[in-house]
Protein backbone atom coordinates (compact mmCIF):
# COMPACT_ATOMS: atom_id res chain seq x y z
CA UNK A 1 0.00 0.00 0.00
CA UNK A 2 2.82 2.36 0.90
CA UNK A 3 4.57 1.56 -2.38
CA UNK A 4 1.38 2.31 -4.31
CA UNK A 5 0.97 5.64 -2.52
CA UNK A 6 4.58 6.54 -3.27
CA UNK A 7 4.07 5.62 -6.91
CA UNK A 8 0.96 7.78 -7.15
CA UNK A 9 2.79 10.64 -5.47
CA UNK A 10 5.62 10.40 -7.99
CA UNK A 11 3.16 10.25 -10.89
CA UNK A 12 1.25 13.20 -9.47
CA UNK A 13 4.40 15.28 -9.13
CA UNK A 14 5.38 14.42 -12.71
CA UNK A 15 1.95 15.56 -13.90
CA UNK A 16 2.25 18.79 -11.90
CA UNK A 17 5.65 19.48 -13.46
CA UNK A 18 4.12 19.28 -16.95
CA UNK A 19 1.09 21.40 -16.05
CA UNK A 20 3.28 24.12 -14.55
CA UNK A 21 4.87 24.57 -17.99
CA UNK A 22 1.53 24.66 -19.82
CA UNK A 23 0.19 28.06 -20.85
CA UNK A 24 -3.34 27.18 -19.76
CA UNK A 25 -2.45 25.85 -16.32
CA UNK A 26 0.80 27.59 -15.34
CA UNK A 27 -0.77 30.53 -13.45
CA UNK A 28 -3.39 28.56 -11.52
CA UNK A 29 -3.23 28.59 -7.71
CA UNK A 30 -1.42 25.51 -6.42
CA UNK A 31 -4.54 23.98 -4.87
CA UNK A 32 -6.45 24.26 -8.16
CA UNK A 33 -3.49 22.94 -10.13
CA UNK A 34 -3.31 19.88 -7.87
CA UNK A 35 -7.01 19.24 -8.38
CA UNK A 36 -6.50 19.38 -12.15
CA UNK A 37 -3.56 16.98 -11.86
CA UNK A 38 -5.74 14.49 -9.97
CA UNK A 39 -8.23 14.52 -12.86
CA UNK A 40 -5.60 13.84 -15.53
CA UNK A 41 -5.40 10.38 -17.09
CA UNK A 42 -1.99 9.48 -18.57
CA UNK A 43 -1.87 7.56 -21.85
CA UNK A 44 1.16 6.12 -23.61
CA UNK A 45 1.15 6.22 -27.40
CA UNK A 46 3.56 4.47 -29.73
CA UNK A 47 5.25 6.25 -32.61
CA UNK A 48 2.93 6.38 -35.62
CA UNK A 49 -0.23 5.65 -33.62
CA UNK A 50 -3.23 7.97 -33.67
CA UNK A 51 -4.38 9.53 -30.42
CA UNK A 52 -7.71 10.44 -31.96
CA UNK A 53 -9.21 10.72 -35.43
CA UNK A 54 -11.05 13.55 -37.12
CA UNK A 55 -14.78 13.13 -36.55
CA UNK A 56 -14.46 11.00 -33.41
CA UNK A 57 -16.31 12.16 -30.26
CA UNK A 58 -14.22 14.83 -28.52
CA UNK A 59 -14.08 13.28 -25.07
CA UNK A 60 -10.98 14.91 -23.56
CA UNK A 61 -8.55 17.80 -23.57
CA UNK A 62 -4.97 16.60 -24.14
CA UNK A 63 -1.64 17.85 -22.78
CA UNK A 64 1.58 16.44 -24.19
CA UNK A 65 3.86 15.24 -21.37
CA UNK A 66 6.65 13.84 -23.55
CA UNK A 67 7.39 13.00 -27.18
CA UNK A 68 6.12 14.79 -30.28
CA UNK A 69 2.68 14.86 -31.87
CA UNK A 70 1.36 16.30 -35.12
CA UNK A 71 -2.21 17.46 -35.69
CA UNK A 72 -3.37 16.75 -39.24
CA UNK A 73 -6.39 16.94 -41.50
CA UNK A 74 -7.11 14.87 -44.57
CA UNK A 75 -7.95 16.60 -47.85
CA UNK A 76 -10.68 15.43 -50.22
CA UNK A 77 -8.06 13.63 -52.30
CA UNK A 78 -6.75 11.72 -49.25
CA UNK A 79 -3.63 13.82 -48.66
CA UNK A 80 -2.57 14.49 -45.06
CA UNK A 81 -2.03 18.17 -44.25
CA UNK A 82 -0.20 19.19 -41.08
CA UNK A 83 -2.11 21.76 -39.04
CA UNK A 84 0.24 21.93 -36.09
CA UNK A 85 3.25 20.32 -34.45
CA UNK A 86 2.78 19.88 -30.70
CA UNK A 87 5.58 20.17 -28.13
CA UNK A 88 5.89 19.27 -24.46
CA UNK A 89 3.29 20.83 -22.12
CA UNK A 90 1.21 22.11 -25.04
CA UNK A 91 -2.54 21.57 -25.21
CA UNK A 92 -4.15 19.99 -28.25
CA UNK A 93 -7.37 18.23 -29.11
CA UNK A 94 -9.31 20.49 -26.75
CA UNK A 95 -12.47 20.42 -28.84
CA UNK A 96 -14.50 18.71 -26.10
CA UNK A 97 -13.46 21.32 -23.56
CA UNK A 98 -14.36 24.13 -25.96
CA UNK A 99 -17.83 22.64 -26.47
CA UNK A 100 -17.44 20.84 -29.81
CA UNK A 101 -18.95 17.38 -30.20
CA UNK A 102 -16.20 15.89 -32.40
CA UNK A 103 -12.51 16.39 -33.10
CA UNK A 104 -12.00 18.67 -36.14
CA UNK A 105 -8.62 17.05 -36.93
CA UNK A 106 -6.57 13.94 -36.14
CA UNK A 107 -3.51 13.64 -33.89
CA UNK A 108 -0.65 11.23 -34.53
CA UNK A 109 2.51 10.53 -32.52
CA UNK A 110 5.75 11.39 -34.32
CA UNK A 111 7.63 9.42 -31.65
CA UNK A 112 6.72 7.47 -28.53
CA UNK A 113 4.69 9.88 -26.41
CA UNK A 114 2.90 10.27 -23.09
CA UNK A 115 -0.30 12.30 -23.14
CA UNK A 116 -2.26 13.61 -20.15
CA UNK A 117 -5.99 13.49 -20.84
CA UNK A 118 -8.55 15.61 -18.98
CA UNK A 119 -11.99 14.09 -19.66
CA UNK A 120 -14.45 16.59 -21.11
CA UNK A 121 -16.94 16.13 -18.28
CA UNK A 122 -14.26 16.79 -15.66
CA UNK A 123 -13.18 19.85 -17.66
CA UNK A 124 -16.75 21.16 -17.49
CA UNK A 125 -16.92 20.50 -13.74
CA UNK A 126 -13.70 22.46 -13.17
CA UNK A 127 -15.02 25.44 -15.14
CA UNK A 128 -18.17 25.50 -13.03
CA UNK A 129 -16.50 25.00 -9.65
CA UNK A 130 -13.13 26.79 -9.99
CA UNK A 131 -13.30 30.48 -11.05
CA UNK A 132 -9.51 30.60 -11.53
CA UNK A 133 -9.73 27.68 -13.95
CA UNK A 134 -12.59 29.32 -15.87
CA UNK A 135 -10.58 32.56 -16.15
CA UNK A 136 -7.56 30.64 -17.42
CA UNK A 137 -9.69 28.98 -20.10
CA UNK A 138 -11.02 32.37 -21.25
CA UNK A 139 -7.45 33.70 -21.43
CA UNK A 140 -6.35 30.64 -23.42
CA UNK A 141 -9.18 31.00 -25.92
CA UNK A 142 -8.38 34.70 -26.34
CA UNK A 143 -4.72 33.89 -27.01
CA UNK A 144 -5.69 31.24 -29.54
CA UNK A 145 -7.89 33.76 -31.33
CA UNK A 146 -5.00 36.24 -31.50
CA UNK A 147 -2.72 33.53 -32.86
CA UNK A 148 -5.29 32.55 -35.50
CA UNK A 149 -5.72 36.17 -36.57
CA UNK A 150 -1.95 36.61 -36.78
CA UNK A 151 -1.67 33.44 -38.85
CA UNK A 152 -4.35 34.67 -41.25
CA UNK A 153 -2.52 38.00 -41.64
CA UNK A 154 0.72 36.15 -42.38
CA UNK A 155 -0.91 34.08 -45.10
CA UNK A 156 -2.65 37.09 -46.65
CA UNK A 157 0.07 39.72 -46.56
CA UNK A 158 3.56 38.32 -46.00
CA UNK A 159 6.04 37.16 -48.61
CA UNK A 160 6.41 33.39 -48.74
CA UNK A 161 10.12 33.50 -47.78
CA UNK A 162 9.20 35.36 -44.61
CA UNK A 163 6.50 32.81 -43.76
CA UNK A 164 8.91 29.89 -44.27
CA UNK A 165 11.55 31.58 -42.12
CA UNK A 166 9.02 32.18 -39.34
CA UNK A 167 7.91 28.54 -39.41
CA UNK A 168 11.52 27.35 -39.08
CA UNK A 169 12.19 29.75 -36.21
CA UNK A 170 9.02 28.69 -34.38
CA UNK A 171 9.98 25.04 -34.73
CA UNK A 172 13.52 25.78 -33.59
CA UNK A 173 12.18 27.59 -30.54
CA UNK A 174 9.92 24.66 -29.65
CA UNK A 175 12.07 21.68 -30.60
CA UNK A 176 15.56 22.97 -31.42
CA UNK A 177 18.76 21.29 -30.20
CA UNK A 178 22.11 23.06 -30.28
CA UNK A 179 24.75 21.13 -32.20
CA UNK A 180 28.17 21.96 -33.57
CA UNK A 181 26.54 22.73 -36.92
CA UNK A 182 23.84 25.02 -35.51
CA UNK A 183 20.30 24.65 -34.16
CA UNK A 184 18.81 21.38 -35.34
CA UNK A 185 15.01 21.24 -35.52
CA UNK A 186 14.08 18.31 -33.33
CA UNK A 187 11.31 16.81 -35.44
CA UNK A 188 11.40 15.21 -38.89
CA UNK A 189 10.50 17.91 -41.40
CA UNK A 190 9.90 17.11 -45.05
CA UNK A 191 9.60 19.77 -47.75
CA UNK A 192 5.89 18.94 -47.93
CA UNK A 193 5.54 19.49 -44.16
CA UNK A 194 7.24 22.87 -44.48
CA UNK A 195 5.02 23.86 -47.41
CA UNK A 196 1.86 23.00 -45.47
CA UNK A 197 2.96 24.77 -42.30
CA UNK A 198 3.85 27.94 -44.20
CA UNK A 199 0.87 27.93 -46.57
CA UNK A 200 2.76 27.56 -49.84
CA UNK A 201 3.45 25.00 -52.55
CA UNK A 202 5.90 22.13 -52.36
CA UNK A 203 7.98 23.53 -55.22
CA UNK A 204 8.28 26.96 -53.57
CA UNK A 205 9.23 25.50 -50.18
CA UNK A 206 11.80 23.20 -51.81
CA UNK A 207 13.29 25.98 -53.94
CA UNK A 208 13.54 28.39 -50.99
CA UNK A 209 15.06 25.83 -48.64
CA UNK A 210 17.57 24.70 -51.27
CA UNK A 211 18.61 28.30 -51.88
CA UNK A 212 19.14 28.93 -48.18
CA UNK A 213 21.14 25.71 -48.02
CA UNK A 214 23.39 26.96 -50.83
CA UNK A 215 23.85 30.26 -48.97
CA UNK A 216 24.77 28.46 -45.77
CA UNK A 217 21.81 29.83 -43.82
CA UNK A 218 20.44 26.33 -43.20
CA UNK A 219 21.62 22.77 -43.73
CA UNK A 220 18.71 20.87 -45.24
CA UNK A 221 18.71 17.08 -45.29
CA UNK A 222 15.95 14.78 -46.44
CA UNK A 223 13.83 15.20 -43.29
CA UNK A 224 16.17 17.24 -41.11
CA UNK A 225 16.82 20.97 -41.05
CA UNK A 226 19.58 22.70 -39.10
CA UNK A 227 19.64 26.48 -38.82
CA UNK A 228 23.30 27.36 -39.35
CA UNK A 229 23.01 31.16 -39.32
CA UNK A 230 20.05 32.04 -37.06
CA UNK A 231 20.59 35.80 -37.33
CA UNK A 232 20.22 35.68 -41.11
CA UNK A 233 17.01 33.68 -40.79
CA UNK A 234 15.67 36.20 -38.26
CA UNK A 235 16.54 38.98 -40.72
CA UNK A 236 14.43 37.25 -43.37
CA UNK A 237 11.57 36.57 -40.95
CA UNK A 238 11.46 40.15 -39.68
CA UNK A 239 12.55 41.80 -42.94
CA UNK A 240 15.27 43.64 -41.04
CA UNK A 241 17.57 43.75 -44.02
CA UNK A 242 17.88 41.77 -47.25
CA UNK A 243 20.14 38.73 -47.13
CA UNK A 244 22.57 38.81 -50.06
CA UNK A 245 21.21 36.90 -53.02
CA UNK A 246 17.48 36.51 -52.53
CA UNK A 247 15.67 33.27 -53.40
CA UNK A 248 15.26 32.49 -57.07
CA UNK A 249 12.00 33.44 -58.74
Amino acid sequence: MADAAAGWSAAGEATLAVLRHSRLFSHLPDAVLRRVALEMRPRRVRRGAFLFLEGEPADALNVLASGRVKVVRETDDGREVIIRLVGRAEIFGGAGGWGEATYPASARALEDAVVLRLPADRFADLIQSEPAFAAAVVAELAERLREAESRIRELQTERVERRIARVLLRLANKTGRRTEAGIEIGVPLTRQDLAELSGTTLSTASRTLSHWDEQGIVAAGRERVTIVRPHDLVSIAEELEPVEGGPPA
